[in-house]
């Protein structure tokens, strides 16, 4: 996995691919859902995760969060969605915030079952949204919309891109633009969006949007 850290590699992306690709896989909703679900419940994914990986990925969503204290230190409810066994709402909560996660599969205690494209929580709840499966929307105007719908007024969404990544089995989308994600945003304005490299994944764009 190291040609996501190749200049050319994403240089060529950007020329010749769209901006935002969809890579249109399944034949109905039911069936995306499935694929999902056979990652989120692969045991032997689910015993890295709460194992050797948990430390590993905890300490890389605290540098995520630290990088982003402005935003994150003014909220006090936030929401993470696709966030599996839940790290990134241990490391909120570690910052004494209230925090849940939403995933297809319920992890308790920090992820319960939901749907990202069809969110069960109300409108305007959350100050705070982080997303890092952006590549695993089937609809990422959708899954856009209802982050726009359950953040508050003033509120951030913080998405992690991996910009001109062809992804994996389960990835539905391949973003060569950041700018194609930003343009699926109604009501929200552009607080940053910029290049990282993490210490525990290959996201390696980071887009904020703050709610009108």
């Amino acid at each position: 996995m190291k040609e996501y850290f190749n200049p050319f590699i994403q240089y060529l992306g950007r020329l010749f691919g769209k901006p935002l690709k969809l890579l249109n896989r399944h034949s109905n909703y039911s069936e995306y859902i499935a694929k999902q679900k056979e990652k989120t419940l692969d045991p032997i994914r689910i015993n890295k995760w709460l194992g050797e990986e948990w430390e590993t990925k905890l300490d890389g969503f605290r540098k995520l969060f630290e990088r982003n204290s402005e935003y994150v230190n003014q909220a006090t409810n936030c929401l993470c969605l696709g966030s599996r066994t839940g790290q990134e709402v241990a490391a909120l909560r570690e910052l004494k915030k209230q925090t849940i996660g939403i995933d297809l599969v319920e992890f308790s205690p920090y992820t319960i079952q939901g749907d990202i494209h069809k969110l069960d929580q109300e409108n305007n709840q959350f100050d705070f949204v982080f997303t890092n499966i952006f590549d695993h929307s089937l609809y990422p105007d959708i899954f856009v919309s209802e982050m726009e719908r359950v953040c508050r007024r003033d509120g951030y969404i913080i998405i992690n891109l991996q910009l001109n990544i062809s992804g994996d089995d389960y990835s539905e989308n391949i973003v060569n633009d950041p700018k194609s994600v930003i343009k699926l945003f109604n009501n929200s304005v552009v607080a940053k969006s910029l290049k990282i490299k993490n210490i525990f994944d290959a996201m390696n764009w980071e887009i904020v949007m703050k709610k009108k």
